[in-house]
């Protein structure tokens, strides 16, 4: 079963980027998830966030909205466009509560949404999830590059490749060959 208590379980604490521009938010925020345990990094708008996530990938984005240089609109979906960051879960933190607002952070790639004020105890409960599921993403990665390994060490590429295919009924596997020779062939002393 799978803890989600990642102090115990994950060999170092889950990565956490908080980007906000309001000096007071941020300090609240760093100070509750380095007290669940997670490493903070920060950063003051949306470009500083682009930036510190093309040198290191964080677990989750904390992601303020409203914020100058780039908003978090623009910083998220940026984050979604780019291949190597597309797969960061980003909980957007803002004061904008109307329905365009809350519509317009999930069409630019938002994984969930919390409003100002904050409620602490939902804002951590959020983050434990979403970065349980970034974890278990991950997961399944790993465990399918090592099937994909395994696959092409017993099997030619050729028959691994057709394995792993979308399943149809009609899907044959091996190979066919119209003309074929074989040769038995015995070893003097193989059998001791």
């Amino acid at each position: 079963m799978i803890s989600a208590d990642f102090r115990k379980n994950a060999p170092t604490a889950p990565q956490i980027l908080i980007v906000d521009d309001e000096a007071t938010q941020q300090l609240f925020t760093r100070r509750i998830m380095e007290k669940e345990g997670y490493q903070v990094t920060e950063a003051s708008n949306g470009q500083e966030c682009l930036d510190i996530c093309q040198k290191n990938l964080p677990d989750i984005v904390l992601l303020d909205a409203m914020m100058p240089v780039m908003d978090g609109f623009t910083c998220c979906a940026q984050l979604q466009a780019n291949p190597k960051t597309q797969k960061i879960p980003v909980l957007m933190i803002t004061a904008l509560d109307d329905k365009k607002s809350v519509n317009q952070a999930f069409e630019v790639g938002a994984t969930d949404y919390v409003t100002k004020p904050i409620h602490w105890p939902v804002l951590i409960q959020r983050v434990r999830r979403l970065i349980q599921q970034s974890q278990l993403y991950r997961e399944l990665i790993e465990s399918q590059q090592k099937t994909q390994k395994l696959l092409l060490n017993i099997l030619p590429e050729s028959i691994a490749l057709r394995l792993q295919a979308e399943s149809t009924p009609d899907l044959v596997i091996a190979d066919h060959f119209p003309n074929v020779s074989v040769l038995f062939a015995d070893l003097v002393g193989f059998t001791k």
